[in-house]
């Protein structure tokens, strides 16, 4: 739906919800409330039918005409524009911290020979405009771990869309570790679109297929990132693969760490019409400027003997150290504080080679970020995390974070599979049993508490069961189709719905109670088709966002149900009952519960991240930990994932983790 659309729905809604309630008060005076509930009743039928888009909107079901693709793609503009330049400036990739990163044309035997010619060498300072003047846009960054290759990825990205012309392609970048080449790139690349921008299967605004047109008719640019993270054993097929699904006269752009893309065109050929550049070490006139210009006058001072040393010595295992961008960072990050000294770098004694200053910068990072007391050159942060637990969440994070990221609806493998659905199965199953035994014991006035009580538990186990049976099923974690025809209808769903809700509670409680929680249940089916997915695409995708939204589906659908039965409960016994009332909005709110998870990833992700913070691997508040540690730079946010920074600060603490298991293993 459109927001409008949308809101007309939650305002007819709102209306018919105050008028059952005005009408329930107001029958005392002479007025029949079957007659006015029943009215009521037909007034929201008319209304949803008339804001039905199925009923309105037929044609919506048709292919995204090209009115619909561009306008997909301006909103898609806007959002990935927000979302990088943040990026940009969390990562540091921006000036006055930005390296000028510079490259220089690869081995020939690395690029297509049928390539048009082209100036290959160039700098931050004019990637954009550099990469445009390429004959093909088809290019390929090569560059040794933490050379900068992702940083160029995003600014290249940020570049295109910032000075983009109205008929180019939208630059996208997408991490080719999370791609299994088993799996055709494009329909790859379309899954990871309706991931990330859930907005695109609004039929009324985009069409349908949206996400697979914008593909297919070459309306994004992708910008491949980290072909070295491809298995070694899938690398060839990989590579065929981005050939296949770009032909030479569409424009890509593919990183690589250079050995990985080296043995792989050995055995299969360059990629074609692709130009192939190498990324080189930082300069030390670069290095210098950044040092200088992160800290305050008094500051820089610090860094001298360490230039001095770089000027002296550049082939020593400092210089070969800072060549690096990434360990730039972890150097800046390390000394930012005026109290520390850099100069200790210098020891030839504790950093005899290349590897102990990385690893020595490496194992400062999540100390420096995460420190004891509180520091005033940090970013705010919604919490003071401990050092030693931040270390040990992070850590567990990168030794079973699968693919480098870590969407928050995939919580769950991070849990074994048999005790996240057992765990799942019988929380679902007790609160089912504890509502349905409340709604069977209001039928019976509290004098058959046995019956209840079988009944609640019968119903718990029936959901339980079919709990196991949904989680453990082969299609649990396919993405919903486009339906067509009945089931997309906001009329015939809710009507269906609300008239079996009805006819069970008519048949327990009588007529009233029957029309008012069955017409509860028509509205929380109604405003659930409107709030169901996101309307705004050009908003930036978040984990928060998407989580929010399910979250808030549940709560309506909660409150919807405890309303409706607390309404035919007191229909039943009189509103001077209070305590049958609460009784019944209590059941009904336990039952809407129970509805609502079954189909929401929240839930999943709930129970999985309660089990892991009750065993002290993650921590309860996880979203507010990944985004803090978003914000100081340890992780980063593609789409609606989290990754961190770099494979080698994840390798890094995914070392320390095994090792720490080791330990205590040999302990006990």
């Amino acid at each position: 739906m459109s927001i409008y659309r949308q809101r007309a729905v939650v305002i007819a809604c709102v209306l018919i919800a105050l008028l059952a309630t005005v009408g329930l008060v107001w029958t005392q005076d002479g007025v029949n409330p079957t007659t006015w509930l029943g009215a009521v009743v037909v007034l929201f039928i008319v209304l949803i039918g008339l804001l039905d888009p199925w009923l309105r909107h037929s044609g919506a079901t048709a292919p995204s005409t090209t009115g619909q693709l561009t306008a997909a793609t301006r909103a898609l503009a806007t959002a990935t524009t927000s979302q990088l330049r943040v990026e940009a400036e969390l990562r540091e990739l921006l000036r006055p911290c930005q390296l000028n990163v510079t490259w220089s044309a690869a081995a020939s035997e690395l690029a297509d020979p049928k390539c048009q010619p082209a100036a290959l060498s160039g700098s931050i300072d004019g990637l954009v405009p550099w990469y445009r003047r390429l004959p093909s846009r088809r290019l390929v960054v090569l560059g040794p771990a933490g050379s900068g290759k992702s940083s160029v990825a995003t600014l290249l990205a940020l570049g295109l869309l910032e000075d983009a012309a109205p008929n180019d392609p939208l630059p996208l970048v997408l991490p080719l570790g999370a791609w299994n080449p088993r799996v055709d790139l494009r329909t790859w690349m379309t899954q990871r679109l309706r991931d990330d921008y859930p907005a695109l299967r609004n039929i009324e605004l985009y069409g349908s297929y949206a996400a697979d047109l914008l593909i297919e008719q070459r309306r994004i640019l992708p910008i491949l990132d980290a072909f070295d993270e491809v298995p070694a054993n899938l690398r060839i097929s990989a590579l065929q693969g981005i050939d296949r699904a770009m032909p030479p006269a569409t424009p890509v752009v593919l990183t690589s760490r250079r050995r990985a893309y080296t043995s792989t065109v050995a055995k299969t050929g360059p990629l074609r019409n692709a130009h192939v550049v190498e990324l080189e070490s930082v300069a030390e006139e670069t290095l210098a400027e950044v040092l200088r210009g992160s800290s305050s006058r008094v500051g820089a001072s610090r860094w001298e003997p360490l230039l001095l040393q770089l000027r002296h010595d550049p082939n020593g295992p400092l210089a070969a150290a800072l060549g690096s961008p990434l360990m730039v960072w972890l150097t800046r990050t390390k000394y930012a504080d005026v109290a520390t000294n850099p100069t200790e770098l210098l020891d030839p004694n504790r950093f005899p080679d290349r590897t102990t200053i990385e690893e020595f910068l490496l194992d400062e990072l999540v100390p420096t970020l995460f420190p004891e007391e509180d520091a005033e050159h940090l970013p705010m942060t919604s919490d003071h995390w401990q050092p030693e637990q931040a270390k040990m969440w992070l850590e567990f994070l990168a030794a079973r974070m699968q693919q480098r990221e870590l969407p928050w609806w995939e919580l769950r493998r991070l849990v074994h599979r048999y005790w996240l659905t057992v765990l799942g199965a019988i929380s679902l199953g007790l609160l089912t049993a504890l509502s349905v035994g409340m709604m069977v014991a209001l039928v019976n006035k509290l004098t058959v508490l046995d019956v209840a009580s079988w009944t609640g538990a019968s119903a718990g186990c029936l959901v339980s069961i079919g709990t196991l049976v949904n989680a453990t099923s082969k299609g649990r974690n396919a993405s919903a189709a486009v339906r067509f025809g009945a089931a997309r209808s906001m009329l015939v769903v809710s009507l269906v719905s609300g008239t079996a809700v009805g006819l069970v509670f008519g048949a327990m409680f009588g007529a009233d109670p029957g029309l008012i929680s069955g017409l509860s249940v028509a509205i929380a089916t109604a405003l659930r088709f409107s709030l169901g997915s996101p309307v705004e695409l050009s908003r930036p995708p978040s984990p928060e966002a998407t989580m929010a939204r399910d979250r808030a589906l549940v709560g309506l659908v909660c409150l919807v149900f405890g309303v409706g039965v607390g309404s035919a409960a007191a229909l039943l016994f009189g509103a001077g009952r209070t305590g049958m009332v609460w009784l019944g909005f209590s059941s009904g709110a336990l039952l809407g519960f129970v509805l609502a998870v079954m189909s929401r990833n929240w839930w999943w992700f709930t129970v999985a991240r309660a089990w892991l913070a009750m065993r002290g691997r993650l921590p309860y508040r996880l979203l507010e930990f990944l985004e803090d540690a978003h914000k100081l730079g340890v992780l980063r946010q593609v789409g609606a994932r989290y990754q961190f920074r770099h494979a080698r600060i994840q390798d890094h603490l995914a070392k320390d983790s095994a090792l720490e298991q080791s330990r205590s293993n040999a302990l006990r």
